[in-house]
């Protein structure tokens, strides 16, 4: 089995007696253990009669076995013993996967394998379950790319299973005459869930010999095969489903073309990866390419090329568009940009350097692969087993044996007008049918003989050529010798330059040894937040500049040096990642157009356009996305809602931004990190960089401080929200006064105590819905818990009333709780906080959060592991008693989304709804 040079684990292959494929990974350098399992049988084995019935069983598994009958005793042991766990069906794959505290590891996995063995599958779960799959079902009515899942399943080949319903209902799962689901349920268990099928990864600090003795003791039981699997030979699609063009509504107010093109299953090319070329080629960004083209014409925004769905006998290769509403107006011509660049492609062999330098970002992301997180790592293996050989387990997403013309032209034969579907997502067309699951507005029209003639003999336009070779790829990076710094025991950044209005800090990695860095720069700008208009011209500020420069740059994406500008609450944020080598050449023109870039009415229009629809999009997200979105402009003045941002960016005009761009950067305070693969010297030609990019007008009474919303005194404050044709919603939040350490322990423990028994009540026993839980919610750091429910059919009154009553009883609990039960959560969090950093970007991004929250120190997760583990059960029910009970009329914010417009039928609410207005607006603000 090939490993990459940088990773050190130890690997094990083994076949059980039954026949299930085991791969162990012995891990010295995490204290978590992590397992999945993953089956060859997703929902296109579902019988046709019985659609969503793979996905049901993947629920059933968890709910007890024969050793563990307790529903919910799964759930609990993870959780309590710092773990996660979860699930997941696709087309032809079932995963199972959990993470857990190593120690407890074997406990984990004896529950765990039991899924596999003897799950119990009891009536009484089969009643309660397919409540929340049905809220499953209809929790994702509104997501587009559901429903344009629903449409594709319309318009293929109804013989091939890809044409099912996948997620199922309370109609599809529905209990009937002849049978009833619970036998049905078992039949299906019994049939698929065979070791044969089954790949299995176990990844830990245990030795190999320990997970191999733990694969074979608990996993040997699961039943061998009976019979082979099914082969899928029925085609995806049939000649009358190509050649078409399906106009599909979206409930966003979004527009895209989808040119799709059928290819058979391309699995077996994975050792040269022949169609990698296409994507570089078709999806390419740079000058020459069919998106530069696109974005001349003002037709388009963005292009992807290479995704679709694929499975064991299909490939759909999409390129999929984000047109303008110019854009859409020009459809057959952009059809046309397509197949003019293909003919370029088509016009001779592909030249072998693209192939080189694909192979060469290949070799260098595996031969400096960053390290995964053990749950990570496991989910991926296990997939990786279904499809790969075992000596390419590893290795099998990245290998790149050599550039084949004959695999190239194969599968470019594929990309033609003849071979292609046409999908128009937009509003603005004509509509005669709706699907039948999500009934989702669609037509389809037939594409005339003498459109394809015309497509398929596009002559090949001037305004497109093939791209150059890339100056930034790097074959062979140079890794630099560790500096030793004069505290030898320092593991944390220096501040390498402090002047007034600038910090730089600087760490060179000494622990992951990649050619790789990450460069963060915090530009916090008063005049960025001065009001909603200019918050909403910074964000619009940032989507022109990343337009600007992305043509320019695009060979250093391509390259692995990464690149993206965002707005903070203060300000703007620059960041660079990858490959450490040029990236100081990207960042010094980078910073110039950041300063010195200019922008055009035009684009500024489109661009306007496009924000202001993005941000009135958000007002068909899920409910609980809306209310958590309202929570958080509640209590951050300085984060304004959407549909502000939207309004405030209507009424500006091109002349008010550019005044805006032109003093953007004049009052400033600068902080800045480099880490990674760099030494000292260049940490000080990065400080000068800086220095001369923003000509000293940079000061420290220019940082922003974010303020956040004082409700201490105000009680319970009621927020009602109208959310027409959406799931009800509730989210009740507590937010605390302090921000010390002790208070952000207790706060944690307690969301970690009351999470898994809040969804065990309101999800599992009493159904209300798919999306309940408990959460730690800090804003602006200061510390909260947020709980929250969104049913498809109780209305957020009576969640609400549910919610308050689990927190009334919920000090009850604590009593229940043995000592060791306690210690057990208090472990387990520590253990969260205690895993070491995996990667060296997540080692950035925790450096980074530091500098931003003024911990300079960089202790501040040891202190906090340490005041965890000092607290007591008492510590914690006097916590409830003080700050959560409701009969003590707490303060809080209550959130809750009403179908019908109850603030225009009710006076009162009205009335209400101003003095709440008022009473925000007059609460104190805290920093």
């Amino acid at each position: 089995m090939k490993q990459s040079p940088n990773d050190n684990k130890q690997y094990k292959t083994l076949t059980l007696a039954n026949g299930l494929r085991v791969l162990l990974v012995h891990n010295e350098q995490t204290n978590k253990s992590a397992a999945a399992l993953a089956v060859n049988v997703g929902h296109f084995s579902d019988p046709n009669d019985r659609e969503g019935l793979a996905h049901f069983l993947e629920h059933m598994l968890f709910l007890g076995t024969k050793s563990y009958p307790d529903g919910s005793e799964y759930q609990k042991y993870i959780s309590q013993h710092g773990g996660s766990n979860n699930a997941w069906t696709a087309t032809e794959h079932t995963c199972f996967f959990f993470d857990i505290q190593h120690k407890h590891f074997p406990f984990a996995l004896d529950r765990f394998s039991q899924f596999f063995i003897s799950p119990l599958l009891s009536q009484e779960f089969v009643e309660k379950e397919r409540q929340n799959v049905d809220a499953e079902f209809k929790l994702k009515l509104k997501d587009d790319i559901r429903r344009l899942y629903d449409v594709h399943k319309e318009t293929i080949n109804q013989a091939h299973p890809f044409s099912k319903f996948s997620v199922g209902s309370i109609d599809t799962l529905a209990d009937r005459k002849e049978s009833d689901l619970t036998t049905e349920i078992r039949d299906f268990f019994q049939q698929h869930y065979r070791a044969n099928i089954m790949t299995l990864v176990l990844e830990g600090p245990q030795s190999l010999d320990e997970l191999s003795q733990l694969a074979t003791s608990k996993f040997t039981d699961i039943k061998a095969a009976t019979s082979s699997p099914t082969t899928i030979n029925t085609p995806l699609y049939l000649p009358e489903h190509q050649q078409i063009k399906i106009n599909v509504k979206p409930v966003k107010n979004d527009r895209q073309l989808i040119v799709s093109f059928a290819m058979p299953s391309i699995d077996p090319y994975y050792r040269n990866k022949p169609e990698s070329i296409l994507t570089y080629l078709l999806g390419h960004e740079g000058k020459g390419s069919i998106l530069s083209y696109l974005k001349k014409q003002r037709w388009a925004l963005s292009l992807t090329a290479g995704s679709g769905v694929n499975g064991s006998n299909f490939k759909d290769f999409n390129l999929s568009i984000s047109l303008t509403e110019l854009g859409e107006l020009h459809i057959n011509e952009i059809i046309s940009g397509i197949f003019s660049y293909l003919n370029l492609i088509k016009s001779a062999p592909i030249d072998e350097f693209y192939y080189q330098e694909k192979q060469a970002i290949a070799n260098l992301s595996f031969n400096y692969q960053e390290k995964l997180k053990p749950l990570d790592s496991v989910c991926q293996l296990v997939i990786n087993m279904q499809h790969y050989a075992p000596k390419d387990y590893i290795y099998g997403d990245y290998i790149m044996d050599g550039m084949q013309q004959q695999e190239i032209n194969l599968l470019l034969d594929y990309l033609s007008a003849s071979n292609m579907r046409v999908v128009h997502i937009s509003a603005k067309n004509e509509f005669d049918k709706n699907s039948f699951w999500y009934q989702v507005p669609f037509s389809i029209e037939k594409l005339t003989p003498l459109q394809i003639k015309n497509w398929e003999n596009e002559a090949i336009s001037t305004d497109f050529s093939l791209p150059l070779s890339n100056p930034y790829i790097v074959k062979d990076p140079k890794i630099h010798s560790f500096q030793a710094v004069v505290k030898q025991d320092k593991n944390t950044p220096d501040l390498i330059e402090k002047i007034d209005g600038l910090s730089v800090w600087f760490k060179q990695d000494s622990t992951f040894i990649v050619p790789k860095g990450y460069i963060y720069i915090g530009i916090d700008a008063p005049l960025t937040i001065k009001d909603s208009k200019h918050i909403a011209m910074t964000r619009l500020f940032v989507d022109l500049y990343s337009d600007a420069v992305i043509e320019q740059h695009y060979d250093a994406e391509l390259a692995g040096i990464h690149y993206h500008l965002f707005s903070h609450q203060g300000g703007i944020t620059l960041q660079l990642s990858g490959v450490s080598t040029k990236q100081d050449k990207l960042l010094e023109q980078l910073l110039i157009s950041l300063v010195t870039e200019n922008f055009i009415e035009e684009k500024f229009e489109l661009f306007k356009k496009q924000l202001i629809n993005h941000w009135h999009n958000a007002q068909t997200s899920k409910s609980i996305s809306q209310l958590f979105s309202i929570l958080s402009s509640t209590m951050q003045p300085k984060n304004p809602t959407s549909s502000s941002l939207a309004n405030a960016l209507e009424d500006t005009s091109f002349e008010e931004f550019i005044a805006f761009r032109k003093h953007l950067f004049d009052e400033i305070t600068i902080e800045a990190l480099m880490h990674g693969n760099w030494l000292t010297e260049h940490a000080l030609k990065f400080s000068e960089q800086l220095k001369s990019a923003f000509s000293h007008q940079y000061s420290d009474k220019y940082a922003v401080n974010v303020p956040v919303l004082d409700i201490e005194g105000q009680g319970d404050i009621h927020l009602p929200l109208h959310l027409p044709e959406h799931d009800h919603a509730a989210v009740v939040y507590y937010p605390f006064a302090g921000k010390d350490l002790n208070t952000i322990a207790i706060t944690m423990i307690t969301s970690q105590v009351l999470s898994p028994l809040f969804f065990q009540e309101m999800r599992t026993e009493k159904q209300f819905g798919y999306l309940v839980g408990v959460g730690f919610i800090p804003i602006n750091r200061y510390p909260g818990i947020a709980f929250y429910i969104q049913s498809p059919h109780v209305d957020a009154d009576v969640l609400v009333k549910e919610i308050n009553e689990f927190i009334s009883r919920a000090q009850e609990n604590l009593t229940l709780l043995s000592e060791q039960d306690w210690q057990h959560i208090q472990q387990g969090l520590a253990s969260q906080l205690q895993e070491k950093d995996s990667s060296l970007r997540i080692k950035s991004q925790r450096f980074w959060a530091a500098i931003c929250n003024k911990e300079t120190n960089f202790d501040e997760k040891q202190q906090l592991i340490k005041v965890i583990l000092s607290l007591t059960i008492d510590d914690i029910s006097r916590f409830f008693a003080q700050q959560l009970l409701v009969n003590n009329n707490y303060d809080r914010i209550t959130l809750a989304s009403y179908q019908e417009n109850i603030a225009e039928n009710d006076k009162k609410t009205l009335q209400h709804n101003e003095k709440i207005e008022k009473k925000l607006n007059n609460c104190q603000r805290k920093y």
